[in-house]
């Protein structure tokens, strides 16, 4: 799969350098790197504290082609490959998940856990971004619009532990059944990936500075609208959207 995206890539680089000498239209190569989380928004009540985050490794490469509609407006659009990710470390209170409790013979168990969590995080899109820009002067550019996202592979996932799992109860739902202790990392954990959404759709904006004739710097914040599970998905009980902020290099072809 990935290797098709490079190839749709290659062929989109290849066909811009037939179009680059004309004067209304710009065509770059980006290549920069995200940061940033795939938090729910607001924080739910059940994370009391969150004690460590950290990025993956998530590279964005592309190309990106702007229409110069006038001399201090224009259209700009292209396609990513766009990595996001992160992970986060915890401590949550009657979170509701589905474990699988491994030093029970892959016991899977669904119910409301307290203790400590680790999550991690990260999925591959194809992004089309689409822009409206305005030419501050010569070296600033600034942006804003959207982007659509088809998603290639994915994770979610990490363990609990140092805490207990009451059972979601088989009639009620409430957190009365069983209590399993979960005392160590790795006893209990879970992966999620599969069930994220394959399409991601959200805003963005944006700025770029131009350091020379072919090379120039920017920065992009996208804001997921869409939450990256299905509006009725119950294993994860909050919303979550994708919040990244993008910081690399373009190459005027």
């Amino acid at each position: 799969m990935k290797l098709k995206l490079y190839t749709i890539l290659f062929l989109f680089l290849s066909s811009a350098s037939v179009f680059a000498q004309k004067d209304k239209f710009e065509h770059k190569i980006v290549a920069g790197y995200n940061f940033g989380a795939t938090a729910p928004v607001p924080i739910p009540s059940e994370v009391r504290t969150i004690s460590s985050y950290w990025p993956e490794f998530t590279p964005q490469l592309g190309y990106n082609v702007t229409y110069n509609h006038t001399s201090k407006w224009a259209i700009s659009s292209g396609i990513l490959l766009d990595n996001k990710g992160m992970g986060v470390r915890n401590r949550v209170k009657y979170m509701y998940t589905s474990v699988i409790l491994e030093k029970d013979g892959d016991r899977p168990l669904t119910g409301y856990f307290v203790g400590r969590n680790e999550t991690r995080v990260k999925s591959a899109y194809v992004t089309i971004p689409l822009y409206i820009v305005y030419k501050y002067n010569t070296d600033w550019n600034f942006k804003i619009g959207g982007y659509a996202s088809y998603k290639s592979s994915s994770e979610f996932k990490g363990d609990v532990w140092g805490g207990y799992l009451r059972v979601e109860d088989s009639e009620t739902g409430g957190p009365t059944g069983e209590k399993i202790v979960i005392e160590n990392k790795g006893d209990a954990t879970f992966n999620f990936g599969d069930d994220i959404r394959d399409f991601d759709f959200g805003l963005s904006c944006g700025a770029e500075r131009r350091i020379n004739d072919k090379f120039g710097i920017y920065s992009n914040l996208s804001w997921g609208l869409t939450s990256i599970f299905p509006n009725d998905y119950k294993t994860v009980s909050f919303k979550m959207y994708n919040i990244y902020m993008a910081v690399g290099l373009t190459y005027k072809l």
